[in-house]
């Protein structure tokens, strides 16, 4: 008797590219998962500074509170006294922001937020929140067949949810060892924020519309794979895998793809242990 799929591990990250942070149970609000990629650090012109290029950012680590995790972030790196963050009040400075193809505002943190993580970072940045000013439309291709008008997502790539299987991730893996790899990726590579078990590899490619414990999530894109999955986050060494590997067998319109971007249609919860229902399988 075959094991229904069903989620095991929940992730946030509440600065972009910073560590994440490893949860019981996602809150979904209007704009995603609660305390998920709600603050962002920008350059000089507004632009987003990512892992990308920043690799430090990767040892940035953020703390919140559970009880709270819409309010003051901890900021803290190896070997580095933390900071505390509170979350910007309404006097404080609005920011022009440019995130891919969006220009939106934000709200500034304190001059003293933005200058440690300047010093972590070796480059100037302005640590941002988004707040009610920030209006930063859902693209439609990332929405799924559910209906999702008037939505908006906070500093995610698209989506404000990515799903992938466990056992995709060991697919890749088990292609690595057979080229005689011994690196292997574990899962933070790949920043998922739902993680789930009991899947073929790449089962949640096949899939448009799933329903998790109460929550409907439509199924759009797959999750088009950048630079940032070569970076070991202990290292901060950069390589040619999973990217060359993945090439191989997971291309798709000129980029490689690994995980499926959603958006849930309603708000409510995502716990770790819920089972997922397959409610339309994508064309094939």
């Amino acid at each position: 008797m075959s094991v229904a799929p069903q989620v095991a591990a929940l992730t946030i990250y509440p600065l972009k590219s910073a560590t994440g942070i490893e949860v019981n149970a996602l809150e979904l609000d209007a704009w995603g998962a609660v305390g998920d990629r709600r603050w962002l650090l920008i350059d000089a012109h507004g632009a987003a500074i990512t892992a990308r290029d920043a690799h430090a950012l990767l040892t940035i680590v953020p703390q919140i509170a559970d009880s709270d995790r819409d309010g003051a972030l901890t900021l803290t790196a190896p070997g580095r006294s933390g900071v505390v963050v509170s979350v910007p009040d309404a006097d404080a400075p609005v920011v022009p922001v440019h995130i891919w193809d969006d220009a939106v505002v934000a709200r500034a943190a304190s001059p003293e937020a933005s200058a440690w993580c300047a010093d972590i970072l070796g480059q100037p940045c302005t640590l941002v929140r988004v707040s009610r000013e920030t209006q930063r439309p859902l693209a439609p291709r990332f929405a799924g067949p559910l209906p999702f008008a008037d939505r908006h997502v906070a500093f995610t790539d698209g989506a404000p949810l990515l799903v992938l299987g466990l056992a995709s991730i060991a697919a890749l893996n088990d292609r690595l060892l057979a080229q005689g790899e011994t690196r292997l990726m574990d899962r933070r590579r790949f920043r998922a924020n739902v993680w789930l078990d009991h899947l073929a590899p790449h089962e949640e490619d096949t899939w448009r519309a799933v329903r998790i414990g109460d929550v409907r999530l439509g199924v759009g894109t797959r999750c088009a794979r950048c630079v940032l999955t070569t970076v070991d986050p202990d290292t901060l060494e950069r390589g040619a895998e999973p990217l060359r590997t993945m090439a191989t067998y997971r291309r798709e319109g000129g980029g490689v793809v690994f995980g499926v971007n959603t958006t849930h249609a309603d708000q409510g919860w995502v716990r770790v242990g819920d089972v997922v229902t397959v409610e339309a399988a994508r064309d094939p």
